[in-house]
């Protein structure tokens, strides 16, 4: 039987091209590295992308000169993303395949962590902690963490506005993402194997890691349940989109809309 973390390799070995998600999401690229943008300092910064897949932000930043560590679970991905400095001249400095919930990095290394992926795709509390922990460690004093996380209710609109809803198998899925925050797809060809995570959830797993200073921000906000294409055929229509998903992102009664949330905090002088 197949353990959850190979059900995940497999799904990007086989089934999902990672690297080019983003391209599909602009709207999900442009305000994760918005929201990044402003914790980055001015001086060269060492940041940790943990479970970076195949680079995406690894190079943006590294474009900003800062020092860039890429880890992820599948080798696919560090494969595609040597490849991608290749093909445009930036070396990242270091790629590494391997686990969040042990990553072979130095106590008190980085100014900065990134775990944009690794917190949705673990379903036991307990290895999401490991993650945490191991950020803890990584992280110097008074530097900070960055996390992305799926939002609890991100398949209950998608159903709707994909007409999945339909398919009973769907149903099975979404109802034990609602009642518990796993999503198991098994043998279907829908998201793999992930954990969705409430505000409150993800709020309350950095403060048991130790953590302070956590803030909870809305990816896409209000426009997750809009057509994003439109509003990015013009740059009229989409600064007009931004203007107010920033000036809605601190209203709690909107932050179940966003599909996904970003986590920050700061590791305690």
């Amino acid at each position: 039987m197949k353990s959850k973390q190979d059900e995940i390799k497999e799904f990007y070995d086989h089934k999902a091209n990672e690297d080019k998600r983003m391209e599909r999401e602009p709207l999900e690229f442009l305000r994760c590295k918005e929201i990044i943008s402003r914790y980055l300092s001015q001086g060269k910064m060492e940041i940790a992308d943990i479970g970076g897949a195949t680079g995406v932000f690894s190079y943006w930043l590294a474009q900003m000169n800062h020092d860039v560590h890429l880890l992820d679970y599948a080798p696919l991905h560090i494969e595609q993303a040597k490849e991608k400095g290749r093909n445009n001249n930036i070396t990242l400095t270091s790629y590494t395949c391997g686990d969040a919930r042990q990553v072979p990095y130095h106590d008190k290394q980085f100014d900065l962590v990134l775990e944009m992926g690794p917190l949705y795709h673990i379903q036991d509390k307990k290895d999401r902690m490991r993650c945490l922990s191991e950020a803890m460690r990584i992280l110097k004093n008074g530097a900070v963490i960055i996390c992305e996380v799926i939002s609890r209710y991100a398949n209950l609109f998608e159903g709707f506005q994909w007409n999945l809803i339909h398919d009973e198998r769907f149903i099975e899925i979404l109802d034990e993402n609602l009642s518990t925050g796993k999503h198991s797809p098994a043998d279907t060809s829908y998201f793999t194997t992930a954990y969705f995570h409430t505000p409150d959830e993800i709020y309350n797993e950095l403060e048991e890691a130790g953590f302070a200073e956590i803030s909870i921000i809305p990816v896409e906000g209000f426009a997750n349940i809009l057509n994003v294409k439109e509003y990015f055929e013009s740059e009229h229509k989409k600064e007009l989109l931004l203007k107010y998903i920033r000036q809605t992102e601190n209203i709690p009664e909107l932050f179940g809309v966003s599909g996904h949330f970003m986590a920050i905090a700061y590791k305690r002088v």
